[in-house]
């Protein structure tokens, strides 16, 4: 009888020890790499290699080219000289420092290398995932039991971690960025719980620290702070009230603002001594970001790529949870709207919407504390309703879970594509086990990461041709005629850049993808010196560039002839439709060349 009272802890022991006993069961070769290798890039520059600053690189590219971590070092950016820096912000680091240098000092018992990527440095960083999902599951009962029965608490953490995409970002993927954001979410709610109670310090430097971690962590996510800021505002007699408490713990204020400076002046020093700056953007990516008036609203809740509520149908029932809490609990209900709300806006207005091979809507499960109380309202509502209500809501319940970890399953197993899904792939594997090489055909294009981009299947495209210079009736600077009257255009030995073009690429196709062919005749001089030069191809949004494609044209030979030269493009994911195709020649160097019979065709999927 006692474990009944006491029912919620029993479910958050067993959750725990089930997600503690997979994920070290699955530790994979290469935990340390792609965005969690720019998450834990300082923690190795700074304390083996003596790069605290990265101002050389070499050690990384030396790793990556021995190891395979990451296709291309995107998570290094640059300061306004061209200077290497952190693409991400320090937070990750922070939280795993600790296990870091656990696992640095383990290294001299064990014989593993103290590189910073062999094995035992991966296992310290995945048992630092799993302490913070414990801790984050911890609070989020805490928080629970706040409003709720035993009962409904145990209900709502077992859907929450078995009924979402929880279940895979909080295990297989606890070293990505949502498991500590979960936590600290939870964190700032309990806190903001119990400040509200009692005015101590201790709860509001609390709130303090984990809003900046937040904040280094993700830079959109110090939206948090609106939480314990609306917290019990519910109208004017509140809204005054609550600015009568702040104004009288002022100095509780002053302090924790004080101590949050203090944890994120690390950042500051940083960004300082790179670029001169206290805040600086090192997320210097033109084809990935806010797209704030461009949210992508209907595809993040709906879409067969990666839309949540097709993915995590059971959430439905937290949403309509909030029209419970308005009515039961007009305390909480604005502070947890408005977070859900703009933070849900913040997500779908990301011009990666589908963010990358993550499962349903990845970031949304920072949202979760606050989705797991309204779920908790609406099960508290409907347990006053029929029992026909309530056996409808169990079977949905169950129906759904069974659907999550079935789909979960062909997710990891790559029946579920990771990135390309589409409605007709989405119908045609529905429920399967396997998948066949038709199947495959109605998935969206597969683009790579290594820089070649092969045009090998032109079955169901059709071409038009973009642009074609013969140069014959050209009388532009640059274009000469040869010993056999024909023109050509030679680059000047002052001329960086050649035949620049942008189109506009809504002018060219509707489609979501298209191939460009750009084909010239090349002649080198033999006495031709320096870098070869580079044909370029990318897309231009605002003056920067995105899916840029820049392969060297290298002869067979230097011999004063003619040679024919082909470069295949595939159109990147498109921030915006408006966004421009642009292809130049890049000359590199003081030497000039030659160019002839320049011609651009685009290649368009033609529909089915």
């Amino acid at each position: 009888m006692k474990s009944f009272k006491n029912i919620s802890l029993v479910v958050l022991v067993i959750i725990g020890t089930v997600l503690s006993v997979y994920r070290i069961s699955n530790v994979k070769e290469k935990e340390i790499s792609w965005d969690v290798l720019g998450y834990y890039l300082p923690l190795p520059a700074t304390f083996i290699y003596g790069e605290p600053m990265l101002d050389n690189v070499d050690w990384l590219k030396k790793i990556n080219d021995e190891q395979g971590l990451t296709g291309t070092l995107y998570m290094v950016s640059s300061n306004d000289e061209g200077e290497p820096m952190y693409f991400f912000l320090l937070g990750m680091s922070f939280l795993y420092l600790p296990f870091f240098l656990a696992g640095h000092f383990l290294t001299s018992f064990t014989g593993f290398p103290a590189d910073g990527f062999s094995l035992i440095y991966q296992y310290a960083l995945v048992v630092g995932g799993i302490f913070y999902t414990l801790i984050g599951l911890v609070f989020l009962r805490k928080n629970l039991k706040n409003y709720f029965s035993e009962g409904i608490t145990a209900l709502v953490l077992l859907i929450i971690v078995f009924s979402t995409n929880y279940i895979h970002h909080l295990t297989l993927k606890n070293l990505e960025t949502v498991n500590v954001l979960f936590m600290l979410v939870n964190i700032v709610l309990w806190y903001t719980i119990q400040w509200h109670k009692i005015q101590k310090l201790k709860y509001l430097v609390a709130i303090g620290v984990s809003v900046t971690l937040m904040g280094l962590v993700k830079p959109s996510e110090v939206i948090i702070v609106l939480l314990p800021l609306l917290w019990n505002v519910y109208s004017n007699a509140s809204l005054k009230e609550k600015v009568a408490l702040i104004v009288a713990n002022k100095y509780q204020f002053l302090l924790t603002i004080g101590i949050a400076f203090l944890v994120a002046s690390p950042q500051i020093a940083y960004w300082l001594i790179k670029t001169g700056q206290p805040v600086y953007d090192s997320y210097k990516n033109p084809g990935i970001g806010l797209d704030i008036f461009s949210p992508h609203i209907i595809d993040s809740l709906f879409s067969y790529r990666k839309g949540w509520l097709l993915y995590t149908p059971v959430m439905i029932f937290s949403l309509l949870g909030f029209p419970v809490i308005y009515k039961q609990n007009k305390k909480i209900f604005y502070a947890l709207i408005t977070y859900f709300l703009i933070s849900f806006y913040i997500i779908s207005s990301w011009s990666e919407w589908w963010y990358g091979a993550g499962f349903s809507n990845r970031p949304l499960i920072t949202i979760y504390p606050i989705l797991a109380i309204s779920l908790g309202y609406f099960m508290v509502y409907l347990s006053k309703k029929t029992w026909v209500l309530k056996a409808l809501f169990a079977i949905l319940v169950i129906c759904f879970t069974c659907l999550n970890q079935f789909q979960w399953w062909q997710f990891k197993n790559y029946i579920l594509s990771h990135t390309q899904t589409t409605k007709a792939y989405y119908w045609a594997t529905f429920l399967k086990t396997s998948v066949t090489p038709k199947d495959k055909e109605l998935l969206l294009i597969q683009r790579t990461y290594s820089g070649r981009m092969p045009f090998e299947n032109r079955d169901g495209y059709q071409s038009s041709l973009v642009q074609e210079l013969t140069f014959e009736d050209n009388e532009q600077d640059g274009v000469l005629v040869g010993e056999t009257g024909n023109k050509f255009y030679r680059l000047a030995e002052n001329q960086d850049y050649a035949l620049t073009r942008q189109i506009d690429y809504s002018e060219l196709t509707d489609k979501d993808h298209l191939w460009v062919v750009l084909s010239f005749d090349l002649r080198f001089a033999d006495d031709f010196e320096g870098q070869w030069p580079c044909m370029v191809i990318t897309m231009d949004r605002k003056g920067g560039n995105y899916g840029y494609y820049a392969p060297q044209i290298k002869p067979k030979s230097l011999n004063n002839k003619w040679e024919k030269y082909t470069f295949e493009y595939l159109t990147p994911e498109l921030r915006n439709r408006d966004d421009d195709v642009k292809f130049f020649f890049w000359k590199r160097g003081k030497s000039s060349f030659d160019v002839d019979n320049f011609k651009v065709e685009v290649f368009e999927k033609v529909s089915n």
